[in-house]
């Protein structure tokens, strides 16, 4: 084998979280290297709904801790990525409508309101008619909704190639290769960097596995269980500002009583979604899955039954068994740590991780806290 490269940190995968952590470790002047083996947000990091929201699904208590800094760095990230790359990667702020079509429905918001408020969450319950007076597009009888400030969206797929762009500015380097496992070094609990299919290696101080639900396989490369599976979620993309008998869309909305939501965008088109399918590795688009969310979301609005269809995406969501991702050192490796396993909030937390892992890497004081996602969750060895 020939080793054709040397870096301070290796990081293998170059998703929204590999490519932030990129960035931040190129920035304070250490040398990077990351390896990808299909493409740049080639996973869930170019499809991704781009919703920064910690609560479309239930989550354990200490990811919901870290949705307020995580939120608070995409704010500077906002700012500071499109001054050092000039791509604006859609960051906004609009409001979100939680709606009820119920009476059932309204009793389950308002708990929803009561919990979000003990974390300092202020969310407002409004009527249907000031629903309407934020956006027409509400359409069914609905009883009322909460209403959301702080949950902004943005485009995930500019997120991440604006990260890269500002990562290869401060001397970080990005290469295509597939991965197959950890070059041994010869020291027990150290690797010396990476192996690829061509037979090649690329060597490093310390090895960062983020492959999103491919880094499920490297529990053998690791000698630890690392039980991260694929779900499959699918999307589509409408166009909602193409006529003019369409009202504006303002707001992005979905209803208690139903899966799914709509997110308005300010760089692409609107997006409906999403799915979640336990189908392996199978990133393929289906009809059943477009007539399915189109139906759902007719179902508060009839402006999406009757949009244009623009688009239809798949991505592969890395899931865990508790719902927490592994963040942190690999149990009995000194220089291997992995970041993998965020579900559908892998943009939402992405800056919070990036900072994690650049500072555990680095060997700096922590600035938030992970020790609810440590890998010690999988000590038993395979």
């Amino acid at each position: 084998m020939t080793n054709n490269s040397v870096a301070d940190v290796l990081i293998v995968g170059g998703g929204v979280i590999g490519s932030l952590t990129a960035y931040r470790l190129s920035k304070a002047g250490h040398k990077v290297t990351v390896v990808e083996a299909d493409g740049i947000a080639s996973g869930a990091s170019g499809t991704s709904g781009g919703w920064l929201t910690p609560y479309s699904h239930a989550l354990h208590p200490s990811m919901l801790a870290l949705a307020p800094p995580s939120l608070a760095l995409h704010r500077e990230l906002a700012i500071s990525l499109p001054a050092e790359t000039g791509i604006d990667h859609g960051f906004t702020e609009m409001p979100y409508l939680r709606c009820a079509m119920t009476e059932e429905g309204a009793g389950e918001l308002r708990e929803f309101q009561a919990i979000r408020a003990t974390e300092g969450t202020v969310m407002e319950w409004i009527s249907a008619e000031e629903v309407r007076q934020i956006t027409r597009w509400i359409t069914a009888d609905i009883v009322g909704a909460l209403v959301s400030n702080s949950e902004p969206n943005l485009d995930s797929y500019r997120l991440t190639v604006s990260a890269v762009q500002a990562a290869e500015k401060h001397g970080a380097t990005f290469v295509s290769g597939r991965v197959t496992g950890l070059t041994d070094a010869g020291t027990e609990g150290r690797a010396a960097g990476v192996d690829l299919e061509d037979g090649s290696t690329l060597s490093a101080a310390t090895v960062l596995l983020a492959m999103g639900p491919w880094t499920g396989a490297c529990g053998e490369w690791i000698g630890s269980p690392l039980p991260i599976k694929p779900q499959r979620g699918q999307m589509v993309q409408i166009a909602t500002d193409n006529d003019d008998e369409t009202p504006p869309l303002e707001a992005g909305f979905s209803a208690v009583e139903l899966p799914g939501s709509v997110l308005k965008k300010r760089l692409t088109d609107t997006v409906v979604g999403a799915t979640k399918e336990d189908v392996g590795f199978d990133r393929s688009t289906t009809q059943d899955a477009l007539v399915l969310l189109l139906e759902q979301a007719s179902r508060l609005s009839e402006y999406v039954a009757t949009a244009q269809i623009t688009g239809q995406t798949a991505c592969l969501r890395p899931i865990t068994p508790d719902g927490r991702p592994y963040v942190g050192r690999a149990p009995k490796w000194d220089n291997v740590y992995v970041a993998a396993g965020h579900a559908s909030e892998g943009i939402n937390f992405a800056p919070v991780t990036a900072v994690a892992m650049a500072d555990l890497i680095a060997g700096n004081e922590a600035t938030v806290d992970i020790s609810a996602l440590s890998l010690d969750r999988v000590v038993t060895p395979v």
